[in-house]
């Protein structure tokens, strides 16, 4: 996984993981402002920009990858708090990493990419993800995700879930938001774009410091 590392601040007081999606690079955060967001917000983060693609989830890498790049690496700088975000199939790695680990403390999606077609189908057939045996086809990525989102519970750390009414993905992420609170479920106006993205971290940055 290709990550690139920045720090913003004097003092960084989280590290922060920016999960890329599938055909975007760790510098597409720097060009469409995730940075400079953060410095004007004046959030000390160290922070990973790692770039996602498909192939992790294909071969089951994903959470290992993320724990490698960023939540391994910001231990061994002494950060004890760490934070991921993604966008589009980022945001459905961060909650494959939820599914295996509970020590992120908290998450923040931004237009997730909702899963396969496949997968999605398969929830419908069997009359939604509340009926749906996640175990009746062998586990990946994927269905640990849906899995995860079924059933954790109080403990799970803090997800932020925010889409665009004009998203492509919309219905999936929409049934992603029925298993999280109301009160951190943002729909807001827009298309699956870099701009629209931008918008909801900034928004994410205003109502949520570290």
């Amino acid at each position: 996984m290709r990550t690139v590392i920045r720090t913003t601040g004097d003092a960084p007081s989280i590290a922060l993981g920016l999960l890329s999606g599938s055909y975007s690079t760790a510098e597409d955060f720097v060009r469409e402002g995730f940075l400079e967001s953060l410095e004007r917000h004046r959030i000390g983060a160290w922070v990973a920009l790692a770039e996602v693609r498909a192939a992790y989830f294909s071969d089951g890498s994903i959470v290992q990858r993320i724990r490698g790049a960023v939540v391994e690496r910001a231990r061994a700088e002494g950060l004890t708090r760490v934070w991921l975000a993604g966008v589009s199939l980022g945001g459905l790695a961060c909650l494959c990493h939820a599914a295996r680990h509970d020590d992120v403390e908290r998450m923040a999606l931004f237009a997730p990419y909702p899963g396969t077609r496949e997968l999605l189908r398969e929830i419908d057939q069997a009359g939604g993800v509340d009926r749906w045996d996640a175990a009746a086809k062998p586990l990946d990525p994927e269905r640990e995700a849906w899995r995860w989102l079924r059933d954790h519970g109080a403990s799970a750390p803090r997800i932020d879930c925010w889409f665009a009414s004009g998203d492509r993905f919309v219905e999936g992420q929409r049934r992603i938001a029925m298993h999280l609170p109301a009160a951190s479920v943002h729909e807001v106006t827009g298309e699956h774009e870099w701009k629209d993205w931008r918008g909801m971290w900034n928004e994410f940055l205003e109502h949520h410091r570290p």
